[in-house]
């Protein structure tokens, strides 16, 4: 049951993470202003976030 569980939760952070990516690269776009830079480490932070969050379901699975 915990596999399946942290299955699903891999896989919302996975899609998060993905979104955070696109989002990440959209905010390279040509109009170079300082409010950018705010996204950019929003997207950042978040999309890390996730992968850790990946990162410790799935070792934590591993473990028990």
């Amino acid at each position: 049951m915990r596999v399946i569980i942290a299955s699903i939760g891999s896989l919302i952070l996975l899609a998060i993470t993905a979104f955070c990516i696109f989002g990440f690269m959209a905010t390279y776009e040509p109009d170079e202003t300082l409010e950018y830079m705010a996204f950019r480490i929003g997207y950042a932070v978040i999309g890390l976030g996730c992968l850790a969050g990946v990162v410790a379901l799935i070792t934590r699975c591993i473990r028990k």
